[in-house]
């Protein structure tokens, strides 16, 4: 399955706009993310699942017959705000995406150290 990295920003926009301390439900989640795509519920917890090996988040996804039976997306990690917060803006991230997409793709931590360098060069630092 390919990793979405529109989803990735979604998912982790929505966990972080969640009040709960437990981190964002499920359903929450999903319904935060059908505002900005059609995305299926598969798409979703295998983007959970590689953010939690990646360590931004916490979830994680229970699997019954290669289908996710339940979704844990769990809290946001220091290293998962660091990333959100490179990528928050629009522009920024429609910016990183087409830095991105020159070189064919790129990998969530080229992606996440692109937005570092974009955010560094645009404070002059």
């Amino acid at each position: 399955m390919k990793l979405d990295h529109d989803l990735v920003r979604y998912v982790l926009l929505g966990m972080e706009e969640s009040e709960n301390i437990k981190g964002i439900c499920e359903k929450d989640l999903l319904e935060y993310v059908a505002k900005y795509g059609d995305y299926s519920r598969e798409n979703v917890a295998y983007t959970v699942e590689k953010l939690n090996e990646a360590k931004f988040i916490t979830g994680n996804v229970k699997w019954a017959s290669n289908s996710p039976m339940i979704i844990f997306p769990g809290n946001l990690t220091y290293e998962g705000h660091k990333f959100l917060d490179n990528i928050r803006d629009n522009n920024v991230w429609k910016d990183v995406k087409n830095i991105a997409s020159t070189i064919g793709g790129a990998s969530l931590s080229v992606v996440s150290a692109l937005a570092a360098k974009y955010i560094s060069n645009k404070l002059g630092l």
